[in-house]
């Protein structure tokens, strides 16, 4: 089975080692080949990867744009950025004659059987699959001890809900919820989750976009053309961020989207104005 792995890196160079090592041990048994898109690095990201590239199947793809360098943030500049450095690499590489494609982002941990992990779930309508990815940041919403899931941004019901922030359960219709509690997959609109599994047949015929939100959620809207998108709970990856906590207002907002799906339609209706006004 031959998979392809795709990465967007800049400035890399002290947690390379670290995801390479990673990349090697999740490659065991599988054909691999590996694509990266790099752009401005002043460490030398580049000569970690060409060195590391000159036994494997693969190639670095860089450019000098000069930039802004912005972080684990959600400003507008950044999606569309984002959007551009997945795309080119994307459109290097394509068509692409691989089984699967696994999206990385070079700072997510997760275990040597990842793909292992994924493939049963690929059947039947599911052509993408992402992961429970938890980060360092205990769950705020029920004081369980428990991570919280990272990336809610990405994250879409399949309502256009967005992730509940700091939670172990990052889902706000109750028939999602129940599902990850009881540790069976949620079909959603958008996930990513930085270790994405995903039928390369359905990567050659997407892109990622942005209308002023996360480049994920078109993209993932667009294979939803192709199949079902889904989170699985009992797959994990992890992040180290920052420590932070929800304020109170936020915990009290946050719990009326659970409990009350008259408020939890209003926010959105009212999000998807602002936006509309915005454009």
């Amino acid at each position: 089975m031959k998979i392809t792995v795709m990465c967007v890196v800049r400035d890399s160079a002290d947690i390379l080692p670290v995801c390479l090592k990673r990349l090697e041990a999740v490659g065991k048994g599988y054909d691999m080949e590996y694509y990266f898109y790099e752009n401005d690095s002043k460490d030398n990201t580049v000569e970690l990867l060409e060195t590391w590239l000159l036994d494997k199947e693969g190639s670095v793809y860089s450019e000098i744009l000069n930039a802004p360098s912005f972080g684990h943030t959600v400003e507008r500049d950044r999606m569309e950025r984002m959007a551009y450095y997945r795309n080119t690499l994307l459109d290097k590489i394509k068509p692409l004659d691989s089984d699967y494609c696994l999206l990385i982002d070079a700072d997510i941990d997760y275990t040597p059987d990842i793909i292992d992990k994924y493939l049963p779930y690929m059947k039947d309508d599911v052509v993408m699959c992402t992961p429970y990815v938890k980060q360092s940041v205990k769950c705020n919403m029920c004081n369980c001890g428990k991570h919280s899931y990272y990336d809610t941004y990405a994250l879409m019901d399949t309502d256009g809900n967005l992730g509940i922030t700091l939670s172990c359960n990052p889902f706000s219709k109750s028939e999602d919820r129940e599902l990850w509690n009881d540790k069976k997959p949620v079909t959603v609109t958008s996930a990513f989750g930085g270790v994405a599994l995903i039928k390369t047949e359905v990567m050659n015929k997407v892109k990622w976009s942005t209308d002023g939100g996360c480049e994920h959620w078109n993209f993932c809207k667009e294979v939803n053309e192709h199949g079902d998108v889904i989170v699985i709970p009992t797959v994990e990856s992890f992040v180290k961020i920052d420590k932070w906590e929800l304020a109170p207002i936020q915990k009290q907002h946050q719990q009326k989207l659970i409990d009350d799906p008259w408020y939890r339609w209003s926010q959105k209706a009212l999000s998807s104005n602002s936006n509309n006004i915005k454009k």
